[in-house]
């Protein structure tokens, strides 16, 4: 494909005829291309789906392959990582999230405007090594600029590569930078800025994964919350995930996050999933240092244990009584729960909580008089 070509036209060819029209006048009838919108019967449309075979997801229950959308998140939500774990996973036919299985495997292009070679470097291996794999032997192809939507030469090359290695999946993050230039506000301008590359990703039927932010308004939900008109209404994946708690580890540095990540789509149902992701640099002192990677989704509502007769807190301070191998302090059932869930809990609410459980009988204590720790341990005859 010629760099002058962008959503199968050449814009050199166009230009040259434009430049030997007469100019119209108003008794003239335009001469429309009608390959530019193309009518055919219903029957020989189908035909040719039909011909095609089933259609396949590229994750499966979430995102059919081929298709395109939006993932938005507030600030440190993890979308970046989200867009980076889905890129390992479709290069290597690994689960996204290390659960959801990808039916469609193949090359990748990811366009990453924000952080750097090195920040995409070392978090590309951080995923990959999580699954046992050496990102540097995966078919992921790497542009750290966003292409410029509004500009057509952006457009072109954005079309070449993707002509070029055919890939299943096509990143593209952020929006805010790929559409610079464009009316944010303006649903038909935006419409524009995001025709150009879905119908590049269609005609070579790969996935297109945008990445946007949340706006300020926390009166919205969801994918309301998508930064500027357009996003929400274009993508027919929406995925928006909101921070419920974070935790950084002050003996490891290991940050925990757990993120609530709403799915919602034309094709699929709508589903909410609640995903941990811990990382942590091997070296914090180092920015060279390895990341280790690790990444969750859990099963209850809250990630909490499924007890309907305990209090959400309740329940994750028996879980992390039971748990623990010796008799442990609040402080250290603290530092547990937050390892797992990603959030600590206040020691009045812990202290009450506790007794609670040892009124029950779920747990048991040992007191060791007036200044030092109450030790909390697993009951013995548990009710």
């Amino acid at each position: 494909m010629s760099a002058d070509t962008w959503g199968g036209y050449n814009t050199d060819e166009i230009a040259a005829r434009e430049a030997t029209e007469e100019p119209e006048t108003a008794t003239e009838s335009p001469r429309p291309s009608f390959d530019l919108l193309p009518v055919r019967p219903f029957a020989d449309i189908a035909a040719e789906v039909d011909a095609r075979g089933p259609r396949q997801w590229l994750v499966r229950g979430i995102w059919p392959a081929g298709d395109y959308g939006v993932h938005g998140a507030e600030p440190k939500a993890g979308k970046t990582w989200n867009a980076l774990d889905l890129a390992v996973s479709v290069a290597s036919g690994t689960p996204w999230l290390g659960a959801i299985p990808v039916d469609t495997q193949g090359p990748v292009i990811v366009f990453a405007g924000e952080g750097g070679e090195g920040n995409i470097v070392r978090r590309l291996r951080a995923i990959a090594s999580a699954r046992g794999l050496r990102a540097d032997d995966l078919p992921i192809w790497v542009c750290t600029r966003a292409p410029h939507l509004t500009n057509v030469e952006h457009v072109a090359v954005l079309a070449h590569f993707v002509e070029q290695i055919q890939p299943a999946l096509v990143i593209l993050d952020p929006l805010y930078l790929a559409a610079r230039g464009a009316n944010g506000a303006d649903i038909y301008a935006m419409g524009a800025v995001l025709e150009a590359p879905q119908r590049i990703c269609q005609s070579a039927g790969a996935a297109l994964f945008i990445v946007t932010h949340y706006n300020r308004s926390r009166d919205l939900k969801g994918a309301a919350r998508f930064t500027g008109a357009g996003p929400a209404e274009w993508g027919r994946v929406l995925l928006a995930a909101a921070v419920i708690s974070r935790h950084t580890d002050t003996l490891t540095e290991a940050t925990t996050v757990l993120v609530e990540l709403d799915v919602t789509g034309g094709e699929i149902p709508d589903q909410t999933l609640r995903i941990r992701r811990t990382i942590t640099a091997v070296d914090p002192d180092d920015l060279d240092s390895a990341l280790t990677y690790r990444v969750d989704i859990l099963d209850g509502d809250d990630g909490s244990p499924t007890r309907s007769d305990l209090a959400p807190a309740a329940a994750k301070l028996l879980e992390a009584v039971n748990a623990g191998e010796v008799p442990a302090t609040i402080p250290h059932l603290v530092d547990w729960i937050a390892a797992k869930y990603g959030h600590g809990l206040k020691r009045q609410t812990c202290s009450t909580q506790l007794n609670k459980l040892l009124d029950r009988g779920l747990i048991d204590c040992i007191d060791q008089g007036a200044g030092n720790e109450k030790l909390w341990l697993r009951a013995e005859t548990p009710a």
